[in-house]
């Protein structure tokens, strides 16, 4: 193929056309990304701390030590942010329960303004009592 010279620069023009697109799709696939992880975290200490609790429900201290145990697993979030609350009741509902919410905010802060709020994300645990 020969190369028409009227077509100099095309190359650059379309470049710089579909960049901004590019790094913006970028940007957007990173930030789901960092809040599917802290949402996976956080739902697993939801989790953990309602199993501790139902299995040591019996100790005065399970709520805190619940709490600890939430608060030790690694991840994308500061934890000093969250707010765990731990139920045991284990005579009437026989469950132990557990919700953490975080305000994770945002990077960048485009899916705080698509949303018009801020982001907030929440995670429940339920087990059993003496299991």
């Amino acid at each position: 193929m020969i190369p028409n010279p009227n077509d100099r620069g095309s190359a650059a023009v379309e470049f710089a056309m579909v960049l901004p697109l590019v790094i913006m799709l970028l940007v957007a696939v990173i930030e789901f990304s960092r809040l599917w992880n802290i949402q996976a975290t956080i739902s697993d200490g939801a989790r953990i701390a309602a199993r501790y609790a139902a299995v040591h429900s019996e100790d005065p201290t399970v709520i805190d030590d619940a709490k600890a145990e939430a608060r030790a697993i690694p991840g994308m979030l500061d934890w000093d942010t969250a707010t765990i609350d731990v139920n045991v009741d284990c005579d009437g509902a026989k469950s132990a329960t557990s919700t953490i919410t975080i305000p994770a905010g945002s990077m960048t802060g485009w899916f705080s303004s698509l949303a018009e709020a801020p982001i907030t994300l929440s995670a429940t645990g339920k087990m059993p009592c003496g299991e």
